[in-house]
C-alpha cells in the first residue's frame, strides 16, 4: 500500500520507506504523482498539457516516478497503470489523504449538525497544512483553493434559500 500525503508537503510513505522532494527524480515526476494523486485517472495529452511537456518526456518521467515508487518493479505490476493512452494510479493500492479528506467531509454533510463535529474535525486536522504547500504551479494553487473552500463550506454550511 502506497500512503499518499498531499496536505503539507508532497509524501509517500510505504513498506518502512518514505518519499519526499527529490526523492520523486526530480520537479515533474513528482508534479505527476501528486495529479495522479488529486484528480485520478488522465489521458497523456491531458496531463502533458497541464505539464507542459510533450507525451515523450511524460512517458519518460512516468518511468522515473515508476522506478523511484518501486525500485525493480516491472511496468505490467507497477502502482501507476496505463492502458492505451490512459494513466492512473492503481486505486487498490493506494491511499490519498485528499479521498479521506473528501470521505469525511460527505460523511460529516449526511449528519446532524450535533453529529458532524467529528468528522468536520478530523478533515480540519488533516488539512491543517496547505495542499501541496510547497509547489507553486498554478494547477497546485487552483487545487489549494478548492480543498480550502470544501473545508470552508463544510465547517460553515449556508442554508439554501
Amino acid at each position: 500500500m502506497h500512503d499518499i500525503q498531499l496536505f503539507g508537503v508532497l509524501e509517500v510513505r510505504t513498506r518502512g520507506i518514505r518519499l519526499s522532494g527529490e526523492d520523486f527524480g526530480g520537479a515533474r515526476p513528482r508534479h505527476l504523482l501528486a495529479l495522479l494523486a488529486l484528480r485520478g485517472e488522465w489521458s497523456l495529452v491531458e496531463l502533458a498539457g497541464t505539464l507542459g511537456v510533450s507525451p515523450t518526456t511524460l512517458k519518460d518521467d512516468l518511468g522515473i516516478l515508476r522506478d523511484r515508487l518501486e525500485p525493480g518493479v516491472g511496468r505490467r505490476d507497477s502502482v501507476i497503470t496505463s492502458d492505451r493512452d490512459r494513466v492512473a494510479l492503481a486505486r487498490e493500492r493506494v491511499h490519498v489523504d485528499t479521498a479521506t479528506f473528501d470521505q469525511l467531509v460527505a460523511m460529516a454533510a449526511e449528519r446532524p449538525p450535533a453529529r458532524a463535529a467529528r468528522p468536520l474535525a478530523a478533515a480540519a486536522f488533516l488539512a491543517s497544512r496547505p495542499l501541496l504547500e510547497d509547489e507553486d504551479a498554478p494547477w497546485a494553487a487552483e487545487a489549494r483553493a478548492e480543498y480550502r473552500a470544501k473545508l470552508i463550506m463544510a465547517s460553515d454550511p449556508q442554508p439554501i434559500s
